[in-house]
């Protein structure tokens, strides 16, 4: 920021918007950045991005929503969301005023004049900013943010807000169910006793599924526990970027003192994102180790497990699957209701269960995703003052659900392939060894990896309770196979054709 400030004076830019207006700008962007990764699609762009930035001064950022409605949504029910993306951003509190169009003459300029003068004051520094979206796009998108727990909501001495932890992430908040019962269940042995037995902890599961939210429950049930506890928490991505700024500053020491004797629990996001960067890869390889060896606590997740995440040093791979790997699948039906029930609730809405149901059995894959279509009904709801029906809700969701996918399950592929290999549904799923059943039972479990998108360690306990390190073995000796007989891929699509054709029929 003082680098734009004294390029400006130097170059003389009288005319253009000015700095506090620049930088204000350069702090929305970086915010709004942290949010996308956070937020429903939905929620990110039909509110987050129309906020225009106006100024900034050394302890309060003040930005400008379209309307009084969108200001008011901001401030009765994302405050808090917002506030910890811009102080993660800045790297301290700091106060944030949202006004709307109406209320404030001091405006920033259009986007064209703000991109130029941001290019000329910062030459070749470059960071991507999306325009504000008109309102029009708002009305048509029907887009507010759902409210979340606030922080006076939540019993608690202490403060929540701490570094960049997100206060709305806490356990409280958090809808339990069978498909993230062992993660939930492991993050509170860890918040609660963290070093002691699960160290580290994996959590793996699909985007949306909540594995950032149970990340930042840990640090915040951590502090408020025990206040003096040293939390670090950041994704893969700023640990990278933390390292080249190191390397840039030749700040080595300051980087290893940070994240090795100054923290007790390190909270990592997205782990999948070092995979290729090996001086990164390295760096945290011997953070590891020292953080393990001093008992201190290490939590990351990923996408994937440690050992599919290509581009990871097998070493790296190994230590990560040290300690407890849990698992987070999409949720039931029921356990997305219930989310659906808890989040209708926190908006203060009512919309019938009816279309609650129908919201919960159409979308399927993510939580994420859940919350974006259920903003959509309420805020079309808010702004038409009337309850919605069934057709309605149908109407408003028809743009953002996405067109089902064929429906199958793993017993429909234990009953496809045993056909084939004219074998029993129960020899896939027993204890035999032949090697007709072992083969046809790989085969299975690899179109139910590839069709379900199942995780590891649940195509294990459906395939008669195996650990998931039978089931990696299993896809890697299908794949062998595959590489040495061509003919294998043919036979692998057509039993993926008659377990779609067996869920159409």
């Amino acid at each position: 920021m003082v680098a734009i400030k004294e390029t400006n004076e130097v170059m003389g830019h009288a005319s253009g918007p000015p700095d506090e207006a620049i930088e204000a700008l350069g702090l929305l962007d970086k915010a709004r950045a942290i949010l996308k990764r956070r937020l429903s699609f939905f929620v990110w762009q039909g509110f987050f991005e129309p906020l225009t930035a106006v100024s900034l001064s050394a302890d309060q950022l003040v930005l400008e929503a379209p309307t009084s409605f969108h200001r008011n949504w901001v401030i009765d029910h994302y405050m808090a969301e917002l506030t910890a993306a811009v102080s993660e951003s800045v790297g301290h509190e700091i106060k944030i005023v949202v006004n709307f169009s109406g209320d404030s003459k001091k405006k920033i300029e259009p986007k064209k004049l703000v991109a130029k003068e941001r290019s000329k004051a910062v030459g070749s520094d470059k960071f991507e900013h999306n325009p504000p979206a008109p309102m029009e796009t708002l009305e048509r998108a029907s887009v507010l943010p759902i409210m979340t727990p606030s922080v006076r909501e939540i019993p608690t001495t202490q403060p929540f807000f701490h570094g960049n932890l997100n206060p709305t992430y806490c356990f409280e908040a958090f809808v339990q169910g069978p498909s993230n019962q062992m993660a939930y269940a492991a993050a509170m042995s860890v918040a609660d006793h963290p070093g002691v037995q699960f160290s580290p902890l994996f959590l793996f599961g699909g985007v949306g599924l909540g594995k950032t939210h149970l990340l930042h429950a840990i640090g915040l049930r951590a502090k408020q526990t025990n206040p003096t506890l040293k939390v670090v928490y950041l994704s893969a991505e700023q640990w990278v970027n933390s390292y080249i700024n190191a390397i840039r500053e030749r700040q080595f020491d300051v980087f290893r003192n940070r994240y090795r004797n100054g923290c007790d629990i390190l909270l990592i996001d997205d782990i999948q994102f070092l995979a290729g960067k090996d001086a990164s890869q390295d760096e945290f390889f011997h953070t590891f180790n020292c953080l393990h060896e001093a008992k201190k606590q290490i939590v990351v997740t990923s996408d994937k497990y440690p050992h599919e995440i290509s581009g990871l040093e097998e070493r790296l791979q190994t230590r990560l699957s040290w300690g407890l790997i849990a698992d987070i699948r999409p949720p039931e039906i029921e356990t997305r209701i219930a989310i659906l029930h808890k989040k209708a609730e926190n908006l203060s809405v009512q919309l019938s269960d009816e279309v609650l149901n129908f919201l919960a059995a159409s979308v399927t894959n993510s939580v994420r995703e859940l919350e974006g279509a259920l903003v959509r009904l309420t805020a079309t709801s808010a702004m038409s003052k009337e309850p919605l029906g069934l057709t309605q809700a149908k109407e408003i969701l028809a743009p953002v659900i996405k067109k089902r996918t064929v429906v199958v399950s793993w017993q429909k592929v234990c009953d496809t392939v045993a056909t084939y290999y004219d074998l029993r549904s129960a020899d896939l799923v027993g204890k035999s060894r032949q090697r007709q059943v072992t083969f046809a039972r790989q085969m299975a479990m690899c179109i139910c990896r590839s069709m379900l998108q199942m995780s590891l360690p649940e195509i294990g306990r459906v395939f008669g309770g195996r650990d998931h390190s039978t089931v990696l073995s299993s896809l890697r000796k299908i794949e062998e196979h595959k590489r040495l007989d061509v003919s294998l891929q043919s036979v692998l699509q057509k039993l993926e054709s008659k377990v779609a054709s067996m869920a159409n029929s």
